[in-house]
């Protein structure tokens, strides 16, 4: 008697999948790419910007304190977009959807393919804004975009070698690392994965040591390799980028977390950043929900590497004298990775009664704050508009008076070259305006909005978003 045919595989399961996964790539194409040119540029992405465009001149001087492959990807979209905001922008637009392609990976390995597809999504559709840009971060032209690529490459390379340990495989982690550390020096902490996937083979170390040993051995040549555009600069741009940093973390940076100033802000600080864009409410879900996807998944080869990718990051961001908001981006893509196995288990583990209800319940307390948060960044993307500088920059007439500006002169001088402008803190009334950007004048020593506008009796002329201008009556 023959056996009964196997049952084809369904079809319409497979269809739902695939046209759910161009669903998330199209909203990463449209979160990252939509508009990308408008936002104003200014801070730290002008500086890479010059840096970038400089690097493919050949002169690699600029911005030595942090590694140069991030700075050499911004420069190589201006090269080929002719020097255009959009055309450096789209290097980290593009890391923006890798991103969420290398997490669906990640988290595929642990719970599937609708739990790939949910951790991608909330990529796709969260922000990720710390700082005083209300943008995400791969939407500007920053050494973020790549690191968060790299780091998240890094650890789907430690879930294949947790697999099987081949020497291919440990090279590709190397890589891995290494450019995510030629990225920004921070990156150097996913390096944690290797040991992870290490300790995934303890009981046969002895044949998986050497993997490990020329993974370090890759890592170390792909950073040092980024720097071989230097050529006679090379052993500078080594020294230069490790001194600097060091010499950083000594004197700290100047930062507010909950309305106090201070060069070396508290622990907590990268969650205070956090809530800032995610909300009291989501941030807590987000990681409530990966503290329980974490123990899940610790003891599987293929969780130990995103577990220790998430504790690695989360232990830098709170020994490290520094606290910028922009640190804490590292840990975002293992702390969705881990979010994600939580709600796909609170979902389809086999409870019956009163448990089955509350993991749903659980589900919505998770979900609800985040997609709230979701759609209003959503909302900010589809409606992006010139604003802040830009729209002071059109809004101020032409004058010979200086401007005085408590906030980033240098993103205005870029708009309009033609104003004199100054970072005076005493009241000046013969000054032709006041630009003040709170995120920025609340570090600078001296600076009294209500002093300035009293002593010469100005009024409040302008506001574009943070930004006040004021002026005389």
């Amino acid at each position: 008697m023959t056996a009964p045919p196997a049952p084809a595989p369904a079809r319409g399961g497979a269809a739902a999948r695939v046209l759910a996964g161009l669903a998330v790539l199209a909203l990463g194409v449209f979160a990252f790419g939509w508009r990308l040119g408008v936002e104003t540029s200014n801070g730290d992405e002008l500086v890479y910007r010059d840096a970038g465009a400089a690097y493919w001149r050949g002169d690699v001087t600029p911005n030595p304190e942090h590694p140069p492959l991030a700075k050499h990807l911004v420069g190589l979209g201006g090269l080929l977009g002719d020097g255009s905001l959009t055309a450096e922008r789209v290097p980290a637009a593009v890391c923006g959807v890798l991103v969420a392609v290398v997490l669906f990976a990640v988290t595929r390995r642990l719970a599937g393919t609708w739990t790939g597809l949910l951790a991608a999504l909330l990529w796709c559709a969260l922000p990720l804004a710390p700082g005083v840009v209300p943008a995400h971060v791969a939407r500007r032209a920053t050494l973020e975009a790549p690191l968060l690529l790299f780091t998240t490459c890094a650890v789907l390379a430690a879930q294949r070698v947790a697999d099987r340990s081949t020497p291919g495989r440990w090279a590709v982690l190397g890589v891995a690392v290494g450019a995510a550390t030629a990225s920004k020096l921070t990156g150097a902490a996913v390096a944690v994965v290797a040991l992870a996937a290490l300790w995934t083979h303890r009981r046969s170390w002895r044949a998986a040591l050497p993997g490990a040993v020329l993974a370090g051995a890759v890592a170390v040549a792909v950073f040092c390799a980024t720097y071989l555009p230097h050529g006679d600069r090379f052993w500078w741009g080594l020294r230069t980028v490790v001194a600097w940093q060091l010499e950083h973390a000594g004197r700290g940076a100047v930062q507010e977390v909950a309305g106090t100033v201070s060069a070396f802000p508290p622990w907590w600080s990268a969650w205070w950043f956090q809530a800032q864009y995610l909300g009291a409410a989501g941030t807590a879900a987000l990681w409530s929900a990966a503290l329980l996807g974490a123990a899940l998944v610790v003891r599987r080869r293929a969780g130990l590497p995103v577990v220790a990718a998430l504790a690695a990051t989360t232990a830098a961001l709170v020994a490290s004298p520094l606290k910028l908001p922009q640190y804490h981006d590292v840990a975002v893509p293992p702390l969705l990775v881990l979010a994600a196995v939580a709600v796909h288990a609170l979902l389809t583990r086999p409870r019956a009664g009163a448990a089955r209800l509350a993991g749903a319940v659980l589900v919505v307390v998770v979900l609800a704050p985040l997609a709230t948060v979701a759609a209003g960044h959503l909302a900010r993307v589809a409606t992006t508009a010139p604003a802040d500088y830009r729209v002071v920059a059109r809004e101020l007439p032409a004058t010979a008076a200086p401007v005085v500006v408590w906030g980033d002169a240098e993103a205005l001088r870029r708009l309009r070259p033609d104003l004199a402008l100054t970072g005076a803190v005493a009241p000046d009334c013969a000054a032709a305006a006041l630009v003040v950007d709170p995120t920025v004048a609340n570090r600078v020593e001296g600076a009294d909005t209500a002093a300035w506008v009293g002593a010469c009796g100005w009024r409040l002329v302008l506001r574009a978003d943070r930004l006040s201008v004021w002026a005389e009556r």
